[in-house]
């Protein structure tokens, strides 16, 4: 499908599955190379990067732990920039090498929050795993470690990214059309 209904927004293809998986095989060899030695707990920020996610850990061949949080900070296709903690981090980080797992960085102040947050905590580092980097829309100074894919300014959704909570069983990622 070249373009779709989600809600009430169209939306044309952007990125298909295969792409996808092509970056996120690309990171997960960069983070093998960075952290093999290191038993790295991996923080998946939900809802959206579930799929990013299980496809990347399915790729690591060495031990680590993966955890889940979630976080709200958009309502339709805009960002509040307000970081609401829905279900909140259970494991013990500290001194621990911790990977955020994130769907989608644009503005920052989600990540910037979590980040804060995470810090209070004393991790031994803390690193950030993005499926999606808006650098366009930045306004925070955030720089991921790990970047699947570089996008412009338009609001997506599939692959586990959303749209008013749907949208995100698709197997590749739309944009929204004009």
């Amino acid at each position: 499908m070249t373009e779709i209904w989600v809600r009430d927004k169209k939306f044309s293809l952007f990125l298909s599955e295969s792409e996808i998986l092509k970056g996120i095989k690309n990171v997960a060899e960069k983070i093998k190379s960075d952290l093999r030695e290191e038993d790295p707990l991996f923080i998946c920020v939900l809802n959206g990067a579930f799929m990013f996610a299980s496809d990347l850990v399915k790729q690591l061949d060495f031990p680590c732990e993966l955890c889940f949080i979630r976080l709200k900070s958009y309502e339709g296709t805009k960002t509040e920039g307000k970081v609401k903690e829905i279900y909140g981090l259970v494991e013990e980080i500290k001194n621990r090498n911790v990977v955020i797992l994130e769907d989608i960085i644009d503005t920052g102040h989600t990540m910037y929050g979590l980040i804060e947050n995470l810090s209070k905590q004393s991790p031994a580092s803390i690193r950030i795993a993005t499926l999606l980097f808006k650098p366009e829309a930045l306004q925070l100074a955030i720089k991921p470690d790990y970047v699947v894919i570089e996008i412009p300014n338009d609001f997506v959704v599939g692959y586990g990214l959303d749209y008013e909570g749907h949208g995100r069983n698709l197997r590749n990622i739309y944009k929204i059309c004009d």
